[in-house]
């Protein structure tokens, strides 16, 4: 384990009352808290001081040819491991001390007596001849939310923080941060300002550190002045700028900023808090601290090597460089404004990235690794998060996907953080450098490879996930140039807290070596390891047994075994959860990681784990269509990826914590996935789940956890929509497998710990779902009432008594698809009776959906029957009150669910064109709800999250699929072309040029459109449509959409649907995909589908196999010519003795 040092610095906690700072021994900030609420967002650790710190900077002097805006010399952090000071104490009083030139600094965090305010307080004297020009930097991570929340994603709490610049008279810019989620029925509100004179501001990190941090500079964007803009994004941050100032030869100065907590500030920020910094500057802290000039304390070296040492200088690659280590066989290649190359595919599934596109994305490129599995669930498969910055393994998880984790997770995508997951240093000569963004990075879903080139050096690294062992692999090859020293770092999450607590970080891991069972290894060239939770941990009480297994084969000499102290540049340990390996002389190294948490069970898992079978495409003549196909066909692998990462390792890259199902989401995506599939076993395994997670009340919670072990961990309720979905998959499935005895299959209701759990047949468990849906109707009509919300999670109701009394027109067409699909699902049961009841519950929704929800011609996207009397409509154009006109999910669903005649389809359809689609697909609404600095009065999220994005951003993925779905059954082929190349992040730019260059290997969850703020995204909203404001990429991987739109190429664009009983033949194609050849598996061969386009690209003239026409009944399709169904049992006889060519004539 971390070896004894003597007497280790351990943080500094200072308390006041309810206020308490944790400082870590380099003087960074690790938590300010006051009771339960957390300040700062990002914790400083022991080796790295996080964002929140104070930077002098010299300035040129008055004058001179470069005075103005630019720094003389790099700005300097006056806390953490790089800073030049140390920290000292003497007697209670601790401060941080030291030198930046000649300048002679004393920094000291004072909290206040009588109120919630702290106090940074600092004296600068300048020893040197000359005068110096100086500024201050003050930046502040905010959060104010408790611990829990913060650690399970900071950019979501951030995304709900608002923050108003407020000018003061004497003391300029103040910000005021009000935190719009409520904190136990409480939004905190913090105060931060200068005992000086602020003149520039910041709120978020992006603004200070932007992209630079990640091409190698440590100061970031800090060599300019602060911008002086409100952004609301995803790293919340308060950064203050101070006036400038000239600090003459023997010169001292106190400067200082503070900050102020109210637990609740109900209202929105504004000029009335003013007054709070008259309030905060009379504190007796504020003016009256007096510098230390003692000390008994020679202060500790904080220095290390993530803080201190250099990133290896990783070169550009050229094309013939690219061409000489990946061949040639380029696809939808992409260059930068100067032509150099950015990214390209290569084969069925490899993308390779360059240097240069990383350095210029907003979300840097990453990709999780899924290792051995089934096509269910499987508690022995591992995951771990790869990321382009030389993060080789990180958020390493087996079974649960969040909680049973064993290297920590990457935060943050600024590089705020270095020493985070797996991370290799090298030296060649030079010192220890970091390998961190390199010159190309290789991603197939399997494997990422990454190659260095600095020089006459060359080094390849490559992480793979086993594809027969619940393990993940690195190995370092050096390709060109002489062997190097390697220290690998494993920063351990294994104690259950992802690296940090609350409090300390999480302490010291243990490990012992073990004798290899294979492979045994050379002295000092390798060995093999076990560390095992800390007992008491989360993990430990888990797995009592289990642990995670290193091993290590290597060419190298002088192997070394270390903690914490391989890190630091005193050789000191400070008991932090690193596990490093130190080796010389290194030509080829193999790393091993080996979950061993969960018992190995004897059900082998699939070799390779599931995968979707590969298409082979063979794209028509015509160069356009061709290519947009061929981008589809390189977007297919990734989705398939994506949709399995979100069913089986329920997580992505930004929302790293999960681990669950939505209800709501597992009966969609992962749903569709399996249907377009023919994977009828594993649908069956899910439903069973589903069913099995159903509360004994009828109803579903929001989400579950899927695993054994985890089912007391769910949702306390759940929106009005959820109970829904779960009768949705199972009807669709029934359909499609034919496996009607399911609804005989005894399953058990969810109940308490302790309690044994009611049984009942799947059917019964239906007729207690379809108690719930008829309990929770509008009084004396057959709609659903809203519940706390529907499929938006932005529009949950502000007010309580809206559950009731309000209806979602979008959840009314999802009740009216439920019944239709429940009637044809249980006649093919031979349950005619009940089906009948079904249809004709159906047809009273529908009727009443006509009667009260269509008015003026339009669908209303909710309507409120408070009074009993009067409809109140909201997101209509009667809609009085939020100022929104037109909502896109009901006109969607309303089409895809068969509830509008064929003219009210139409009608909406066009004006969905006209009013809801922007240049990057279809937007939730006409215009964005109103945002007033975060008070809710109607909906909860829409009206309290200051950052424009995913939802509140309006174009999610999601509801574009299926906008994109409603037009194939439509038959607007162009159209629904063009809807899939929106969606895929292969050639957008071509198609949209306002999108933001971004990663083109993954799904995006929603489709951003870069305003700094809510204000300007309400005033300037119409610039989307003019093309004038950039749209970047949101959140990656984790979403059902991935899934859909799997379904969507498969089902809608090639038009197959094999179901146990039947074929569906349906395609929508463009009329350019004339000749369209796709060679697939279908019932279990090989088959060569070509396509014969005509004008209308979609209604089946003809189809044969093999040159005899196929017997066809037609299907059912109220807007267009329907698609035709053939009996799979003839099919697959065919099949079987040799028919391999499948010909489709389209109208």
């Amino acid at each position: 384990m971390n070896p004894e040092a003597g007497p280790l610095p351990r943080t500094l906690v200072q308390r006041n009352g309810r206020l308490r700072a944790e400082l870590q021994p380099h003087g960074g900030l690790h938590t300010l808290r006051s009771d339960d609420l957390t300040v700062n967002l990002f914790p400083a650790s022991a080796l790295e001081a996080g964002p929140a710190n104070l930077w002098l900077r010299l300035l040129p002097a008055e004058g001179t040819p470069a005075a103005g805006d630019a720094v003389a010399a790099a700005p300097v952090p006056l806390l953490g491991p790089a800073a030049p000071g140390r920290t000292r104490r003497h007697g209670e009083r601790c401060w941080h001390e030291g030198f930046c030139g000649a300048v002679h600094y004393q920094l000291e965090l004072v909290l206040a007596d009588e109120a919630p305010a702290w106090f940074w307080r600092l004296q600068l004297h300048n020893t040197g001849p000359l005068p110096l020009r100086l500024d201050l930097v003050y930046l502040q991570d905010v959060a104010l939310a408790p611990w829990s929340a913060i650690r399970l994603n900071e950019a979501y709490v951030s995304q709900y923080l608002d923050h108003r610049p407020l000018p003061h008279v004497q003391h300029g810019w103040v910000i005021a941060t009000r935190q719009g989620a409520l904190v136990q029925g409480r939004n905190p509100w913090l105060l931060s300002g200068s005992l000086g004179r602020a003149v520039a501001y910041a709120t978020d990190a992006l603004q200070v550190v932007g992209l630079a941090a990640r091409a190698g500079l440590p100061h970031g964007l800090l060599d300019r002045p602060l911008p002086g803009t409100r952004l609301q994004h995803e790293h919340a941050l308060v950064g203050l700028q101070d006036e400038t100032f000239t600090l003459m030869p023997g010169e001292r100065v106190r400067r200082g900023f503070y900050g102020l907590l109210r637990e609740d500030h109900p209202a929105a920020s504004g000029e009335g808090d003013l007054a709070q910094v008259d309030a905060v500057l009379a504190l007796p802290e504020a003016a009256g601290w007096t510098a230390p000039e003692i000390s008994d304390d020679p202060g500790d070296d904080p220095r290390t090597l993530f803080a201190c040492a250099p990133l290896w200088p990783a070169e550009t690659p050229d094309r013939a460089r690219l061409q000489a280590w990946f061949g040639a066989g380029w696809r939808h290649a992409q260059t930068g404004p100067d032509g150099a190359p950015w990214s390209f595919f290569q084969g069925d599934d490899a993308h390779v990235v360059t240097r240069a596109h990383e350095l210029q994305v907003l979300r840097p490129h990453g990709h999780l690794l899924r290792g051995v599995g089934h096509w269910t669930p499987d508690e022995q498969a591992v995951a771990s998060t790869v990321w382009m910055a030389g993060v080789f393994h990180s958020s390493l998880t087996q079974g649960h996907a969040s909680a049973n984790r064993l290297l920590s997770t990457q935060r943050g995508y600024l590089a705020l953080y270095r020493g985070q997951g797996l991370r290799v240093f090298v030296d060649a000569g030079s010192g220890w450098q970091l390998l961190d963004v390199p010159s190309a990075l290789r991603m197939t879903p399997t494997q990422v490879t990454w190659v260095y080139q600095a020089g006459a050096q060359r080094i390849e690294l490559v992480a793979h996930a086993a594809a027969d062992a619940p393990a993940v692999g690195l190995q370092l090859r050096v390709v060109e140039g002489d062997a190097v020293a390697v220290l690998v770092s494993h920063h351990l999450a294994i104690n259950a807290r992802d690296g940090s607590d609350g409090g300390d970080d999480d302490g010291p891991v243990a490990w012992r070596a073990v004798a290899p069972d294979s492979d045994p290894v050379a002295p000092g060239q390798g060995g093999d390891w076990w560390i095992a939770p800390a007992p008491g941990s989360d993990l430990a009480g888990r797995f009592p047994s289990g642990g995670l297994q290193l091993r290590c084969r290597s060419d190298g000499q002088g192997l070394a075994v270390l903690g914490d102290e391989a890190l630091f540049l005193d050789g000191r340990s400070r008991q932090q959860p690193y596990f490093c390996l130190r080796l010389a002389q290194v030509r080829q190294l193999q790393l091993t990681l080996t979950c061993a948490l969960v018992p190995v069970s004897g059900d082998a898992p699939l070799a390779g784990g599931p995968q979707p079978p590969a298409l082979q495409w063979h794209p028509p003549r015509d160069a356009a269509a061709g290519r947009a196909l061929s981008q589809l066909a390189h977007w297919l692998p990734w989705l398939a990826h994506n949709a399995l990462v979100h069913y089986l390792v329920p997580r992505g890259l930004e929302q790293f914590s999960g681990g669950g199902w939505g209800t709501r989401d597992v009966c969609q995506g992962p749903a569709e996935l399996l249907l377009a599939l023919g994977r009828f076993d594993a649908l069956r395994d899910l439903l069973c789940r589903v069913f099995s997670a159903q509360n004994a009340d009828g109803d579903w919670p929001q989400w579950f956890m899927f695993h054994a072990r985890d089912a007391q961990i769910r949702a306390g309720d759940s929106h009005g929509d959820i109970v829904f979905w779960p009768l949705v998959a199972l009807a669709d499935y029934l359909q499609a497998s034919g496996d009607v005895g399911l609804l005989d299959q005894p399953l058990s209701y969810h109940a308490a710990e302790g309690i044994a759990p009611e049984i009942e047949p799947l059917a019964d468990h239906v007729a207690r779902a379809l108690a719930v849906v008829h309990q929770r109707r509008i009084a004396g009509t057959h709609l659903a009432a809203y519940g706390h919300g529907d499929w938006n999670d932005a529009l949950q109701p502000a007010d309580p008594a809206m559950r009731e009394h309000l209806c979602s027109a979008w959840t009314v067409t999802l009740h009216h698809r439920m019944l239709r699909s429940l009637a044809a699902a249980w006649r093919l049961a031979g349950r005619h009776a009940e089906a009948q009841t079904f249809g004709d519950e159906a047809q009273a929704v529908l009727a009443d959906f006509q009667r009260l929800l269509v008015v003026d011609g339009v669908i209303t996207g909710y309507a409120s029957f408070e009074d009993g009397t009067a409809v109140d409509y909201l997101l209509h154009p009667r809609d009085a009150r939020t100022g929104i006109h037109h909502s896109a999910l009901p006109m969607v669903h309303a089409i895809l669910d068969g509830l509008f005649t064929p003219a009210q389809a139409a009608a909406h359809a066009t004006l969905i064109e006209a009013e809801l689609i922007g240049p990057d697909g279809l937007r939730l609404f006409d215009r964005p709800l109103h945002y007033q600095g975060g008070p809710m009065t109607l909906f909860q999220r829409g009206e309290s999250a200051s950052y424009f994005g995913r939802e509140i951003g309006l174009m999610y993925m999601h509801a574009h699929l299926r906008w994109a779905e409603a037009l194939a059954l439509l038959g607007r082929a162009d159209d629904f072309l063009r809807a899939l190349q929106l969606a895929n992040p292969i050639g957008l730019q071509a198609l949209v040029p306002q999108a933001a260059p971004r990663q083109r290997n993954c799904y995006y969850s929603s489709s951003d459109a870069a305003f700094a703020d809510r204000d300007e995204a309400s005033l300037h909203y119409d610039r989307i449509a003019r093309g004038a404001v950039a749209l970047e990429g949101g959140w990656r991987i984790y979403s059902s959409g991935a899934g859909i739109a799997y379904r969507l190429v498969l089902q809608r664009l090639l038009g197959l649907t094999a179901q146990q009983q039947r074929l569906g033949i349906d395609p929508v194609l463009s009329p350019q995909l004339d000749g369209l050849r796709v060679t697939l598996p279908l019932y279990g061969h090989g088959v060569d589908v070509h396509y014969i386009v005509g004008a209308l690209g979609h209604g089946p003239l003809a189809v044969t196999l093999d040159g005899e026409p196929l017997t066809l009944q037609p299907g059912d399709n109220p807007y267009r010519q329907p698609g035709v169904w053939a009996d799979a049992a003839g099919l697959r006889d065919r099949l079987a003795s040799g028919a391999r060519q499948l010909q489709i004539t389209l109208g």
